[in-house]
């Protein structure tokens, strides 16, 4: 896709828009939020290859790594002694002895328990707005379906090749899936958002 937009690296040296949206990254992501040396992130992009590293970067981050943090938190949290939301007793110390009364007496109530699931269930629940990777006939009724997406033949192409690739990573995960007793699924074409907003 870059290669299509951007036939050489001239090309990104004038596009304005991708100036832009780089010195945004720096000057309002990173050094808004507390990163002097704006994390490694450059102040211009002027090659393919480099752009190339960093939309795969940023878009990793808000597909794969979103799901693969936000989407599992349910199975996680729904079991208060995972991970407590708070405790009624300080943690144990290094030598300390831990018996059934202690680890009773020191996990939340269960209501705060109940809130903590109810928080992690919806963390882990798909926005009506998410748009996946790969359709179903369910999203194609709704218009989200990836396979058509693209504005040229040449971009049509692209998205059908990764779809391909998609539904091969898919199958993968489902043979290895039906050998296990906990389907491990997060990662899952079919279960990770390309976006969040329309």
């Amino acid at each position: 896709m870059v290669n299509l937009a951007y036939p050489t690296n001239e090309d990104i040296k004038e596009d304005i828009e991708i100036e832009n949206f780089i010195r945004e990254i720096v000057d309002e992501g990173f050094r808004y939020r507390g990163f002097a040396d704006s994390a490694g992130f450059p102040r211009s992009i002027s090659n393919k290859e480099t752009l190339i590293e960093y939309l795969t970067a940023i878009i990793f981050n808000i597909s794969v790594f979103r799901a693969a943090v936000n989407f599992d938190t349910f199975t996680y949290y729904s079991y208060t002694p995972n991970a407590p939301s708070c405790l009624k007793l300080p943690p144990p110390k290094q030598d300390e002895i831990i018996t059934m009364d202690r680890i009773l007496n020191t996990l939340p109530v269960p209501v705060i328990s109940f809130i903590a699931m109810d928080i992690s269930y919806h963390l882990s629940t798909f926005s009506n707005m998410d748009k996946f990777y790969l359709g179903s006939d369910d999203m194609s009724r709704m218009g989200n379906d990836r396979r058509k997406h693209g504005g040229s033949s040449r971009t049509g192409g692209m998205f059908s090749e990764i779809n391909y690739r998609d539904e091969s990573v898919k199958k993968k995960i489902d043979e290895r899936n039906r050998e296990m007793y906990f389907k491990y699924d997060v990662l899952s074409p079919e279960n990770v958002p390309i976006t969040t907003q329309d």
